[in-house]
């Protein structure tokens, strides 16, 4: 969800002529990246298993090894990390070889300083992508996970809060349960906003939620708009929240609840940030179903034992 920065990324770079480095090393320092280098494939590979590094960028041809070797590694040991594939002995073979391997581009010497550093902005634009594409796949399998192991409806609420947190990057969370006697909406639970905000401002019972609830669909507002929307809107502001999502929990066309998710940061989610969140709506509203069935199931059964006949007597014999 958070717009990205200019990176201060690691490259290690992987030639075995010190002209290179220091080239290299001079061009992309003054772009603010940090870089580190080897001059055989084995020095890389050793600096890989103890450091950690962003983007290699190496060499095709070596005099230890091939840059292939270190294309392999990357892929299979290092997974967060990209891989550039340059060499003064360019071949369409040697290109699509490293791709296959899990290069995630091709650049041929000489290169001009621009077309260096504008390979290495697309390549970590790769890579970051892929991995903040794996740490939702990562968390939402966690969180997915944990839900479908319990039935206590207090832990899965607690849980939903939690996980989306983390999943999205955002600064805090809000569950509230609807009430359909009260035609209300109830905090249950929250996660990463004060009290003192969630007493005040972090529920807002006026249009905007309710015509969420007659809708079923998500809403999202920015901080130009919470003076209309919002109830306590300068108590939104100074908690540093500029932008809020409002979620139905529900099942089929059962509404149970609204999450609401709060962000200090207006850029929109992606689409595989809105992908994830779908599907842990999905499984957070059949969560909740299951835990709510289940309470009700047990409170029927304490009830039925408490009308058996005989209980009474048995518990003044005892």
């Amino acid at each position: 969800m958070c717009a990205l920065e200019k990176p201060k990324a690691t490259i290690l770079v992987i030639d075995d002529e010190q002209i290179v480095h220091e080239s290299v090393r001079r061009i992309l320092e003054a772009e603010g990246y940090r870089v580190d280098g080897a001059l055989r494939v084995k020095e890389a590979l050793d600096k890989l298993a103890v450091g950690t590094y962003d983007l290699v960028l190496t060499d095709l041809m070596m005099p230890d090894d091939s840059g292939m070797r270190a294309v392999e590694a990357v892929a299979k040991d290092h997974p967060y990390c990209g891989v550039v594939m340059f060499t003064g002995y360019a071949t369409v073979e040697s290109a699509v070889e490293s791709m296959k391997l899990g290069a995630l581009d091709y650049l041929p010497k000489p290169f001009t300083p621009d077309e260096l550093v504008d390979m290495i902005q697309k390549a970590l634009e790769k890579t970051y992508k892929a991995r903040r594409d794996r740490e939702l796949e990562d968390t939402f399998s966690e969180a997915e996970k944990a839900m479908r192991s319990s039935l206590d409806l207090r832990e899965i609420l607690n849980l939903i809060c939690a996980s989306i947190v983390r999943l999205l990057q955002v600064k805090g969370s809000v569950l509230c349960m609807y009430m359909p006697k009260e035609k209300a909406l109830e905090i249950v639970s929250s996660r990463g906003l004060p009290q003192d905000f969630l007493d005040k401002g972090a529920l807002d019972p006026s249009e905007g939620l309710q015509e969420l609830l007659r809708t079923g669909e998500t809403s999202f507002i920015t901080d130009q708009e919470f003076k209309a929307r919002l109830q306590f809107p300068d108590e939104a502001k100074k908690e540093g929240i500029v932008a809020i999502w409002s979620v139905p929990l529900k099942v089929k066309d059962t509404i149970l609840g609204v999450l609401r998710l709060f962000s200090a940061d207006k850029k929109s989610l992606t689409d595989d940030e809105n992908e994830i969140l779908m599907k842990f709506i999905e499984q957070a509203a059949r969560a909740i179903e299951h835990a709510m069935s289940f309470e009700q199931l047990r409170s029927d059964i304490e009830s039925l034992k408490g009308r058996m006949p005989g209980r009474s007597a048995d518990k003044e014999a005892v």
